[in-house]
């Protein structure tokens, strides 16, 4: 009897809530559908609180943007773009690769290894051995850039998901207030109207309290974003380091390329046997 006695108050207790979320619900969507046709009045947040939105929204909308251009400049391949996005997402190091232009040089060096006799094979092994070490100088820069801007705007992308649900709280919130007030207004008695100002002073109560919560996580994620300029420098060395030391390497290959020893030598032929001439 006493297991049939909680039981029945288990259920009662669901039944009430399940009741009490239908109705947040219900207020919620008539508010909103309110303020789209113009017929429900709506809080709105102060100016320098909106200034604050927009400045996270729109810097977290560049930072992925920006992101995505340099994964894309640093692994042109879409499919291990894929493969390295859920390699990351798993928590797994990427692969390493060979770099195309590392991938280039391999093979002049296996083309000139095959035709080392001839100039045409002792140039390609000369530029294959500078193309491979460009193509190291490449993969050292992919795997700075990745780890000194690429990987910070993803570990902040990463921590706006705690910011978005702070703000739909305050939204849902904010609804709550709204719909609150527009029942005060709508209400036809003075005891009504009293009954529901309680309503309006707790709702008022807890919109505050989530509206402050929110402007702290605001500012602290916008503060960040300002600091996030040190990437954009560490990019800068990155490329500037990279771009040195292979003009360097390219210098230096087209130098020893020009001025091979085996340059203007015609290829080594078999001579005819003089006697079988004579016949």
């Amino acid at each position: 009897m006493k297991m049939e006695k909680i039981d029945r108050k288990a259920e009662g207790s669901a039944g009430k809530q399940f009741a009490h979320f239908v109705k947040v619900g219900y207020n919620r969507a008539r508010q909103v559908t309110g303020e789209k046709l113009g017929t429900a009045q709506r809080t709105e947040y102060d100016r320098e609180f909106q200034d604050l939105c927009n400045r996270v929204d729109k810097h977290a909308f560049w930072a992925n943007m920006l992101t995505s251009k340099v994964e894309l400049v640093l692994q042109p391949n879409p499919a291990y773009r894929f493969e390295d996005f859920v390699t990351e997402k798993l928590g797994n190091e990427r692969e390493i690769r060979h770099t195309y232009t590392e991938q280039l040089g391999i093979c002049m060096l296996n083309a000139g290894s095959d035709m080392s006799s001839s100039d045409y094979g002792q140039a390609l092994l000369i530029m294959g051995d500078y193309e491979n070490r460009m193509g190291e100088a490449e993969h050292k820069m992919i795997k700075q850039a990745f780890i000194k801007f690429v990987k910070p705007f993803m570990d902040a992308a990463a921590k706006e998901g705690a910011i978005n649900n702070e703000r739909r709280t305050l939204t849902a919130l904010r609804l709550d207030l709204d719909a609150a007030k527009n029942r005060v207004r709508a209400a036809k008695t003075a005891d009504e109207m009293k009954e529901l100002e309680t309503f309006v002073d707790e709702a008022q109560k807890k919109f505050d309290e989530q509206y402050e919560i929110c402007r702290e996580v605001l500012e602290e994620r916008d503060q960040a974003n300002a600091e996030m300029v040190v990437h954009l420098e560490d990019l800068c060395e990155v490329q500037v380091e990279y771009f040195k030391a292979a003009t360097e390497l390219a210098q230096e290959m087209c130098s020893k390329v020009l001025n091979r020893p085996t340059k203007g030598k015609a290829p080594t032929r078999k001579r005819k046997d003089s006697s079988s001439d004579e016949e």
